[in-house]
């Protein structure tokens, strides 16, 4: 036999109001002579408040639905679990409450509560952040277990529609099957829904900078904010840093001839070999400094403000339409690549985060990649 938890509101159980004479409404939960309160967070005046409810105020009803519908949502979680054939007590339900750990979660609350104990990066926290505000736009409200084949193959076509990116889209869709495997591994949805939905590949939407465009790039007479944006792309194009990665270097990351630092991505190490990076090209753009890197670094703007300025220097030696500064990237990958440098070490390199959990890149050492440049580096400068 169930033993079905009770639920009532009561006013003032701790006889304590506050300084505007209120007291406060809680949800009282109760089995076998047990009992369990939730807080309301909501005060009214003791003579407002009568028989379960609120009375004689000009919001009583908006009241009074806001306080039944926050019954009606515990009460669920317990519906939820007996429909599993769970018998819930009041420390399981305390805890599924508490955690947003129930099949009656919202599922912004457990994809927040998830990721927020995560070791996750700020930026991927961000990242799902944004993902549960976009559900929430979808379908307000969304539990859980509402997310079925139908549910995502509707929210497909709404990203679709509302004009996102290719791989924006599948890159959420990614993450929210992420937060349902989190689900079915706290056994609070039994299957995942994305094992009958496919979700399609990115497509690859950056080009690169031939050679001879580069060498073109770096002869163009410039002066001001061109000839920043120009030399921190080219960075890029030395280096492999990404955009963020370039604003924050500093002098102190420059040591002996390699660049080491932290990614602000991924927070990988990445380590280059910069006097042996195509034939020591970033050596020289230092120079141009005097040693003072920050001049450059620090100066250059938002990413969307480079672009702006890069597109321009671009259509002057004739680069594809659809290039952008985080093409310098694509192109200092591409171009180790047709020049015979082993894979290993251009993604030792680039400082991919898969790297930590490979014993292949575990092996492949400063010596290594600093022999492996100089060898491919003879009479293939860029």
């Amino acid at each position: 036999m169930i033993n079905k938890i009770r639920y009532k509101l009561v006013f003032n159980r701790a006889c304590r109001l506050n300084q505007r004479g209120e007291g406060l409404i809680e949800i009282e939960c109760s089995q076998q002579n047990r009992r369990i309160y939730f807080s309301t967070h909501s005060y009214v005046r003791p003579d407002n408040f009568k028989h379960g409810m609120v009375i004689e105020t000009p919001n009583a009803d908006s009241l009074n639905y806001v306080l039944y519908t926050m019954v009606q949502d515990i009460e669920r979680i317990e519906l939820e679990y007996i429909k599993r054939g769970v018998e819930v007590n009041l420390p399981l339900l305390k805890e599924a409450v508490r955690a947003h750990i129930s099949p009656a979660a919202k599922i912004s609350d457990f994809g927040m509560q998830v990721v927020e104990q995560s070791e996750r990066k700020k930026l991927t926290k961000l990242n799902y952040q944004t993902l549960l505000n976009n559900i929430e736009r979808f379908r307000k409200g969304t539990r859980i277990t509402d997310i079925d084949y139908q549910f995502l193959v509707a929210y497909d076509k709404w990203l679709r529609e509302s004009g996102i990116m290719h791989n924006t889209r599948i890159s959420r869709l990614r993450l929210l099957r992420a937060l349902l495997n989190e689900a079915r591994k706290r056994d609070i949805i039994s299957t995942n829904p994305f094992e009958r939905f496919r979700i399609q590949q990115m497509v690859s939407k950056k080009g690169y900078v031939p050679t001879e465009q580069i060498r073109k790039l770096e002869h163009l007479n410039l002066s001001g904010m061109e000839d920043k944006v120009r030399d921190a792309f080219l960075i890029g194009c030395y280096t492999g840093l990404r955009f963020s990665d370039i604003t924050t270097l500093r002098q102190e990351h420059i040591k002996d001839g390699w660049i080491v630092k932290k990614m602000i991505k991924t927070g990988f190490i990445v380590e280059l070999p910069i006097k042996e990076l195509f034939g020591g090209k970033m050596m020289l753009l230092l120079e141009k400094y005097n040693g003072n890197i920050e001049r450059l670094t620090k100066s250059i703007g938002s990413n969307s403000a480079v672009n702006k300025i890069l597109r321009g220097l671009l259509d002057k030696i004739g680069a594809d339409s659809k290039i952008t500064f985080h093409s310098s990237r694509h192109t200092f990958g591409t171009l180790l690549g047709q020049s015979g440098v082993q894979l290993t070490t251009i993604q030792k390199l680039l400082g991919h985060q898969k790297l930590q959990t490979t014993q292949i890149y575990s092996e492949v050492d400063r010596l290594a990649i600093s022999n492996d440049i100089k060898k491919q580096s003879k009479g293939k400068k860029l």
